[in-house]
Formats: structure tokens, C-alpha cells, sequence
């Protein structure tokens, strides 16, 4: 299964919840390989000197490929465009990773609508909340009726915004236990099915 994480907005967290979903699925038995296509290169930089993973072309066939792309895309430009077909082709799950905030809503509507019009048959387009701060009324909100949502589904478990996440970037999985690492699992179980 080919999992990509996208939003052309940066600073959603793909490359993060790339890593928490790659890390957590190997911990599970799965075997896991990252494609990164950020000229970033920090999910390439976290499999080799933090989480020990491979990356795709490292070894033979994964059970699960984790797919990050670029923040920052305009998808207004044919280069960026042509760049993500066939990433957003190859995907079985493509997830679309935002803050619950109007503003980076708004801002996910051009990826929604790419990835629904070159999604392949049988894939699914599946929207992750990241960074939820579940004590504020923009973390609280409901989003499920917004119109430019239709089309997608939205995962019901979300990720909070919370230091273990932000430290497995630099401590690995070991930095995510307990209630942090059953979420993770939960939305892991949630993407496969």
C-alpha cells in the first residue's frame, strides 16, 4: 500500500505525521520504506540518522510505502502540477494533512481538488487534522458540514499538538508512549482500512 502525505501549504505537519505513521506501522510488524519527495529532504534525513528505516530502493518489496511531498506547492504553475500527477496516481491512500484553522482550510482547497481529479480508481483521499488544540474554539470546531470538504473523508482521529510529536523528529519513536502512541495507531488503523 502507498500512503502520500500532501497539502500544498507548508507547515501542516506532513512530514511529521510521515514519520509518526512510518514509525508506528514498523513498530506494528509492518515493513515500511519512505519515498521522500521533498527537496527538503527531512523525512530522508530522520529514516537515516534518527528513525534507521529505509527509504524506498533500499531493500526489496514494503508492506507499506510512506510517500512525503513538498510544502509550498503552487498548484497554479504546470510545473508543480506535473510534478504531482503521478505521486497523487500512484497513491492507494492519499492524505490530506491541514489545521483545523479557516485559514489553512482555505488554503487546502486547491489540493483537495487535485488529488480528486487524478486520485486513481479504488483510492481513497482521506483529510488529517494535525496540530489540534483541543482546549480552543478553532480546535473544537466542527468541519465535517463545510461545503468545500465534499468529496473527501475526514478522519476521525486527529493528531494534537503536543511535544512528543514534535520530538520524535529528534528522539524517534521512543519520544511517543502511552496516549500519544495509541492515537497514532488509531489513525494508522484508520488510513489502512
Amino acid at each position: 500500500m502507498r500512503i502520500t502525505f500532501l497539502n500544498q501549504k507548508g507547515g501542516v505537519g506532513k512530514s511529521t505525521a510521515s514519520i509518526l505513521l512510518g514509525g508506528v506501522l514498523s513498530t506494528a510488524g509492518y515493513s515500511v520504506a519512505f519515498d521522500d519527495r521533498d527537496e527538503q529532504g527531512s523525512l530522508t534525513w530522520w529514516a537515516r540518522e534518527v528513525g534507521h528505516l529505509p527509504l524506498v530502493g533500499d531493500n526489496g518489496a514494503s508492506d507499506v510505502i510512506i510517500c512525503d511531498t513538498p510544502g509550498r506547492l503552487d498548484l497554479s504553475r504546470a510545473a508543480s502540477r506535473e510534478f504531482l500527477q503521478p505521486i497523487v496516481a500512484a497513491s492507494d491512500r492519499l492524505v490530506i494533512v491541514a489545521e483545523k484553522s479557516a485559514f489553512s482550510l482555505h488554503a487546502t482547497k486547491p489540493a483537495i481538488a487535485f488529488a480528486s481529479a487524478h486520485l486513481k480508481p479504488g483510492a481513497k483521499l482521506l483529510l488529517l487534522f494535525n496540530k489540534v488544540r483541543a482546549g480552543t474554539k478553532v480546535g473544537r470546531r466542527d468541519v465535517r458540514q463545510q461545503p468545500d470538504l465534499a468529496g473527501i473523508t475526514l478522519l476521525e482521529t486527529t493528531l494534537a499538538l503536543a511535544a512528543p510529536y514534535e520530538n520524535v523528529q529528534t528522539e524517534g519513536m521512543s519520544a511517543v508512549t502511552g496516549h500519544y502512541r495509541e492515537q497514532v495507531l488509531k489513525l494508522a488503523l484508520e488510513i489502512l482500512k
